[in-house]
């Protein structure tokens, strides 16, 4: 499943992300769900890192050298 993040800036100016679309609480999720989400999170933490603004979908796939927004 997609992960949508927007990417936004806290109060102080510090980078701030509302993700969106997690399995929500007590979810079921196989190993492989998990790294596709560990995958997901750390591309969103670098482009928070990289000042990245607005909303962007982070496809689960591996394959992905260029995430789109």
């Amino acid at each position: 499943m997609p992960l949508t993040i927007h990417h936004t800036r806290n109060r102080h100016g510090d980078p701030l992300c509302l993700v969106r679309d997690l399995p929500g609480l007590d979810a079921e999720m196989t190993p492989a769900d998990l790294l596709a989400l560990a995958r997901q999170l750390t591309y969103a933490a670098h482009d928070a890192q990289a000042g990245m603004t607005g909303e962007h979908r982070y496809p689960e796939e591996e394959s992905c050298d260029k995430i789109t927004p």
